[in-house]
Parts: C-alpha cells; sequence; structure tokens
C-alpha cells in the first residue's frame, strides 16, 4: 500500500468541534469543492459523522485521505483504538494515523508508536504520523522503532511559526500540517502586514495568512462551515505572495505556547 503523498497536498478539511449532522454535511461540501484531506480524531468524537458525509460525497475511497488521531487515552489500546475509528468511520484502512499528543507523562508513546507500525504492516494503516511532537519525542520514537514519522501536526500561525522546529521537521524529511493555522479567534488577523498583504492581492486576510502558510511549506488544516470561504482557502494556497510580505508577516510578535505546550499538555 502505498504512502501518502504530502507533496501533492496543499491543504486539509478539519472537522473538529463539528459533530452529527454538522460535521457529516460540512465534509460533503468540503469534498465537493475540492478539498482531498479529511482530518479528524478519536478525541473529536465525530468519526462516524465525518464517514457518513465522506460517503455521502460519493467520492470514491482511493481519492479521499482520511486522516484521524490516537488519543492518549488509548495509548495502551493501540489495535482497539483503530479497530474503533475503522468501524465508526466505516473503511478498511486509514490513510493517515497520527499519535494526538506525546504526553510524555504516560510515557507510553514510542512504545504506541511501534504498535501503530505492526497495524501498518497488516495494511490498516497507509502512512504513519504524529501531533504536536517536539524533537525530543521523534527521538525516542525513533530510538524505539528506528522509525521517523511521515506527518507532524503541529499549531502554527503567524503569531507563533516555531521556524526552529519547522526547520527540524525539515531537515528530519518530515511534512509539516498546521492546526489552527488563522490563530486561536483569529486575533492576527487585523495585524499591519497581513492587511497589507491581503489588500495589494485583492484577498481576504485570512487567505493571506494561508498563502503565508503555502509559502513556508505547511500545510494548513482549516474548518469553515460557510460554502463561500470553503472555496476562498482553496484559493488562498495558490496565491503566492511576495517574499518580502512572507517576510514581513513571519516578523510578527511570537507568543508562547502556554497551555499547549507538547511537553505538559495532558488532553486524554
Amino acid at each position: 500500500m502505498n504512502e501518502v503523498d504530502f507533496d501533492s497536498v496543499r491543504i486539509g478539511f478539519g472537522t473538529s468541534p463539528l459533530k452529527g449532522e454538522d460535521a457529516a454535511s460540512a465534509v460533503t461540501a468540503a469534498i465537493e469543492a475540492g478539498y482531498t484531506l479529511i482530518d479528524t480524531a478519536t478525541r473529536y468524537e465525530n468519526e462516524e459523522a465525518v464517514g457518513q458525509g465522506i460517503r455521502d460525497s460519493g467520492i470514491a475511497r482511493e481519492d479521499v485521505i482520511i486522516q484521524t488521531k490516537l488519543r492518549g487515552d488509548d495509548h495502551g489500546n493501540v489495535r482497539g483504538a483503530l479497530e474503533q475509528s475503522l468501524t465508526k468511520l466505516g473503511i478498511d484502512y486509514v490513510d493517515v494515523w497520527m499519535i494526538h499528543w506525546p504526553l510524555p507523562m504516560l510515557g507510553l508513546y514510542a512504545e504506541a508508536y511501534e504498535e501503530m507500525a505492526k497495524l501498518k504492516e497488516e495494511g490498516l494503516v497507509r502512512t504513519l504520523g504524529v501531533s504536536n511532537f517536539l524533537p525530543e519525542h521523534l527521538d525516542e520514537v525513533y530510538s524505539r522503532t528506528g522509525l521517523v514519522p511521515a506527518v507532524n501536526q503541529i499549531q502554527i500561525d503567524p503569531g507563533i511559526h516555531r521556524v526552529d522546529l519547522r526547520e527540524e521537521l525539515k531537515r528530519r524529511g518530515i511534512a509539516i500540517e498546521a492546526w489552527s493555522p488563522l490563530s486561536k479567534g483569529g486575533e492576527l488577523l487585523d495585524a499591519e502586514p497581513i492587511q497589507a498583504a491581503a489588500k495589494a492581492h485583492d484577498i481576504t486576510a485570512s487567505q493571506a495568512v494561508l498563502a503565508w502558510h503555502s509559502a513556508i511549506g505547511t500545510i494548513p488544516i482549516v474548518r469553515s462551515t460557510n460554502d463561500e470561504r470553503r472555496k476562498q482557502n482553496l484559493e488562498a494556497v495558490t496565491i503566492a505572495l511576495t517574499d518580502d510580505e512572507v517576510t514581513a508577516i513571519s516578523a510578527l510578535p511570537q507568543r508562547e505556547l502556554g497551555e499547549w505546550d507538547p511537553r505538559t499538555h495532558d488532553e486524554r
């Protein structure tokens, strides 16, 4: 089974915190608009609805990348967790399966990844990845398994762009996805460099930020229940900002990880 080619993916559709019919209809609309990567997680409690939305779209199974995540409470129940995700999604294999958070206080993430690799060998997973992992966590996984995850989904926006981590991930050949790519609450959209880029290209501030993501080599995972905004988000990653615009946006003041620090975050 071929690995997912992240070089061909420019953007993904996120589904948190949508549930039920809201999640199903949003996923169907996103696929119809042109999204090919659909992101969910066991912790989102919407895998069943996401699976329904994919089926309702009528898209061929091989034409959609279904990505879900192993929650912390399942680090010691890897096979059971995957079987449950497959059942809820209504599929025979997952395209991308990630560990959602390393949770180093549990000390199980490397062992969990080792078990995930066995399930990949059985053909139940195409590609293994992680989410919110730092180099120290990647080192531990490699030490135990000799494996390097294909992708790492991390918090990135212009106010927390984590250049050192991004450079390290690229050095290791790990694709980078960005969650909350517009910043939580969109508080950065009024920043002068973003507004200037938006005006120069006759686009929205959100599109300017997504174009910035494309320029720095990250795959933004975006969620919207608005048809026009879904289209705008898809268009945004095809827009080329100038080097000066990218530099100006990247020069915005940076904030701390706070409660989202992977060393201490304990979301299970």
